[in-house]
């Protein structure tokens, strides 16, 4: 066609302060000369012809082809023409919406108004065509088989549907002329040439067809039903990437539910941050008609579609929107879309972090409320506390109260806060997030290292009950080391019938505390009830208590102790031996205890050795263990074996 038969088309300015925006109507023909009429058209009007939407990938921008526009030259791009040569009929016109010719590329205003119109242009459509390119042999045999099964087939919009439609489609299969593994084999072909066309990859797609009644594929002349290429990837076992599965499950009448529309703006920008656009800023234009939190916030504006903004300028547009202070992205210092799309989704636990660490609860509520998650951790407590000293426990306490679903302590983010809350804050947060916590290691540490208010604490956790909140093994170890004895005894009090080991941990972390004279029996007149005793526990007792307090001890909890020590080998029939009961007298006991203590501290040198320990408590349970040393480490135990 010469370029030069026809003047330019003019475009005739729409009304950008309502819905106004424009339709063509794609005349019939079968030459090589496409032509169609532009008429102006509103989204208000309840007397709007029946229109369909054309979805495509633009391809090269270069304008190298034109068609015949109210009388007049048009020039569009390669790709558009040529699905517009397979869209045409050849005896009747179609009224379409066509982004590239419906609108004014050169209006920059008119771009932003019908940006804002895309939602409801593609819902106000009869159907969306999704145009797939010309065809191959491939793709031909692929959509004619699909075109068969979906005419034989009556869904029922269920997980059903798949079933019936690999029962239909093995029939049809059998029934081929071609050899069943030659046929899969090019209906794969075909369906990876469909999957791997460009349109996957453009960002627009997505509101496209999130918004489309219907949608249907034409690639060449044959069409089917755009859900069909969902059924297709299972009857024909082809994978599509994460990206392309995305978008097939936005596909109207998809099996999959199409969940995008539920995302808020930032999900949705870390999900799609591979799709393109011939236009940066239309990374963020083409999503904000899906996001869910977008038209529902008061900074939403910030992001309205303008394409006068700069790139720059929307890129910090849109930190602000996301993260509502640029104070909190500083860790994002990038200025171009693409660097910040890169970088985001690596970055924005961290950011959000920071805003949790700030303390201007509005802001997290605001957050919350779009649906944004934050997960507060060990860390972020640390951060917090670091930040702001003076405030903490009131912050920490309006955070949780905050009572939102999308907020979450982690248990070590709410161990941590035990450190330094008070107890209404304590009280919050076991009301919030108390499920799974226990009195562990963690936790017992958290309350030791409190300057005040641990008594009050701990009295608070022994009497929640919603759940109870149980006692560890290494919990009580870790508190036996602050607590005094009245407490003590109504923690254990509270915990029986749980039954806890004394253990050399146990004791050793008893004899830290102040009143370890007091502790110590208070554990041992457990043994049998609340108590089992450990051999390392009763080893401990043997080398490091004073005499003074070991005798009283040993008289408490038991009738015999004897001690064995053995050779290194080749002299391992070598033995020292000391059996020494209660009722001795001290200075009986003393010598005893102080000859084991040397035997003992010999083996310690020793390359290999061994120490026996029996002890007969006063219930009569016989108890044994051997205690094995390393020999490339004399000075220290090895392990602990029962027997």
């Amino acid at each position: 066609m010469d370029l030069f038969q026809y003047e330019p088309f003019q475009y005739e300015p729409l009304d950008l302060t309502g819905k106004s925006f424009r339709l063509l109507m794609l005349h019939p023909g079968s030459t090589s000369e496409v032509s169609c009429d532009i008429f102006e058209a509103s989204l208000d009007s309840d007397s709007i012809v029946p229109y369909e939407a054309l979805s495509y990938a633009w391809g090269s921008i270069d304008l190298s082809a034109s068609i015949i526009t109210n009388g007049k030259t048009l020039c569009i791009t390669y790709n558009l023409f040529t699905a517009l040569t397979y869209l045409r009929d050849e005896h009747v016109s179609k009224v379409m919406w066509i982004d590239a010719v419906c609108i004014d590329q050169s209006n920059v205003a008119e771009r932003g108004h019908q940006v804002e119109q895309m939602a409801g242009i593609y819902r106000g459509a009869e159907q969306v065509i999704i145009w797939l390119g010309p065809p191959t042999h491939e793709t031909n045999l692929l959509l004619g088989c699909l075109k068969e099964l979906q005419k034989g087939w009556t869904r029922q919009k269920s997980r059903d549907d798949l079933v019936q439609a690999q029962e239909q489609w093995s029939k049809m299969r059998q029934n081929s002329e071609l050899d069943q593994a030659v046929l899969l084999d090019l209906q794969r072909k075909g369906l990876v040439s469909l999957l791997g066309e460009a349109w996957f990859t453009r960002i627009w797609v997505l509101q496209e067809v999130s918004h489309a009644r219907a949608a249907s594929i034409l690639c060449g002349r044959r069409s089917v039903q755009a859900y069909m290429l969902n059924i297709a990837a299972k009857l024909v076992g082809v994978v599509p990437d994460v990206g392309c599965q995305a978008v097939l499950d936005l596909l109207p009448d998809s099996f999959t539910q199409r969940s995008p529309r539920k995302n808020v703006l930032l999900a949705l920008l870390q999900k799609f941050q591979n799709s393109k656009a011939s236009d940066p800023r239309d990374m963020v234009y083409a999503l904000l008609a899906i996001a869910s939190d977008v038209s529902q916030s008061d900074l939403g504006s910030l992001l309205s579609p303008d394409y006068f903004k700069t790139e720059e300028q929307l890129v910090q547009d849109l930190k602000t929107y996301l993260f509502l202070d640029l104070r909190y992205c500083r860790d994002i210092p990038e200025r171009t879309m693409v660097l910040f799309l890169e970088v985001l989704p690596q970055r924005t636990e961290a950011i959000l972090q920071n805003v949790v660490v700030a303390g201007v609860t509005s802001h997290i509520r605001t957050l919350l409320e779009r649906g944004q998650r934050f997960t507060v951790n060990k860390a972020v407590v640390s951060e917090i506390r670091t930040q702001e000293k003076s405030g903490t426990t009131k912050f920490l306490c309006d955070l949780a109260q905050l009572e939102h679903q999308n907020l979450q302590f982690v248990l070590e983010g709410v161990e941590s806060a035990f450190r330094f809350c008070d107890i209404a804050t304590a009280q919050g947060l076991l009301h919030q997030f108390g499920i799974g916590v226990q009195i562990n290691h963690h936790l017992a540490e958290a309350l030791v290292h409190r300057r005040d208010g641990r008594n009050q604490i701990l009295m608070m956790l022994m009497k929640w009950d919603n759940p109870p909140i149980p006692l560890t093994q290494e919990g009580l170890s870790m508190l036996v080391a602050a607590l005094d004895p009245p407490l003590l005894e109504q923690l254990l009090h509270t915990y029986q019938p749980q039954v806890y080991q004394l253990t050399h941990e146990l004791l050793r972390s008893a004899a830290r505390n102040r009143k370890r004279g007091t502790i110590i029996p208070i554990l041992l007149n457990l043994v049998g009830d609340r108590m089992e005793f450990e051999m390392s526990g009763l080893l401990w007792l043997l080398r490091f208590l004073d005499i003074n307090e070991l005798l009283p001890l040993l008289k408490s909890g038991f009738q015999r102790v004897s001690v064995v020590a053995l050779g290194p080998p080749p002299d391992a029939h070598v033995r020292w031996s000391a059996v020494f009961l209660c009722h001795w007298s001290p200075r009986d006991i003393y010598k005893e205890i102080e000859r084991i203590r040397r035997i003992t501290a010999d083996g310690l040198r020793l390359n290999t050795a061994a120490i026996e320990v029996e002890a007969t408590l006063n219930s009569g349970l016989d108890v044994s263990a051997t205690l094995i040393w390393n020999s490339l480490h004399p000075d220290k135990p090895k392990r602990l074996r029962a027997r």
